[in-house]
C-alpha cells in the first residue's frame, strides 16, 4: 500500500497520513515510506528469491537552477520528473521523492537488465520534456539489485556509486 493508493481512494487509512509519507511538491510517496518499503522489499526479495532493483535518480543542478530561475521553474521540473516516473513505472513499482533533488524507485519483480531499460526510457522521456530555461535537465541514475547477505543500505550504496559514475559522464 502506498500513500498514492490512499490519496486515490484505493485504500482507507483512518486519520491523516503520517508526516513524511507523501511529498507535497510532487504528490509521490515520501522518504519515510521509502525507507519502510525498501526494507520490506529487500527482505521479500531475499526470502523468496524474487528479483528487485532499486533505482536512484538525481536531478543535477537543481539547487543552481533555484537561484537562477526561481522556485516556479524548479518546482515544475520536479513535478514533471515525478510525472514521468509515474508514467514509466508499473502499478507494482514504488516511486518516491527521497531528497530535495533525489527520487527513489523500487522496481519489484525486475532484474537489472529490465531496470536499465526503465532508466533509459525515463531518461529519453525527460530529455524531451524537461528543458530548464531552455537547457535540458541532467538526470543521473544509479541502480542495484540486492545480493545475498546485503542490507538495504548496502544496496543503496551500490546504486549511489553508479550515480557518481553517471554524473561524471
Amino acid at each position: 500500500m502506498s500513500a498514492n493508493d490512499v490519496a486515490e481512494g484505493r485504500t482507507q487509512i483512518p486519520g491523516p497520513l503520517p508526516e513524511g509519507w507523501t511529498d507535497p511538491e510532487t504528490g509521490l510517496d515520501g522518504p519515510d515510506l521509502w525507507r519502510r518499503l525498501l526494507v520490506a522489499e529487500v527482505s521479500r526479495s531475499a526470502r523468496y528469491g524474487r528479483p528487485l532493483t532499486i533505482v536512484l535518480l538525481d536531478v543535477d543542478g537543481l539547487q543552481e537552477s533555484l537561484g537562477a530561475w526561481g522556485p516556479e521553474v524548479t518546482g515544475r521540473t520536479l513535478r514533471e520528473t515525478a510525472q514521468a516516473l509515474r508514467r514509466m513505472a508499473r502499478t507494482s513499482d514504488y516511486c518516491t521523492r527521497i531528497g530535495a533533488a533525489r527520487f527513489g524507485i523500487l522496481l519489484t519483480e525486475t532484474g537489472e537488465i529490465e531496470a536499465i531499460n526503465f532508466v533509459e526510457r525515463v531518461r529519453e522521456r525527460c530529455s524531451k520534456s524537461l528543458p530548464l530555461a531552455g537547457k535540458p535537465v541532467r538526470l543521473a541514475f544509479g541502480w542495484a539489485s540486492p545480493r545475498a547477505g546485503e542490507t538495504p543500505d548496502d544496496v543503496v550504496r551500490r546504486a549511489e556509486g553508479r550515480i557518481k559514475a553517471d554524473s561524471a559522464d
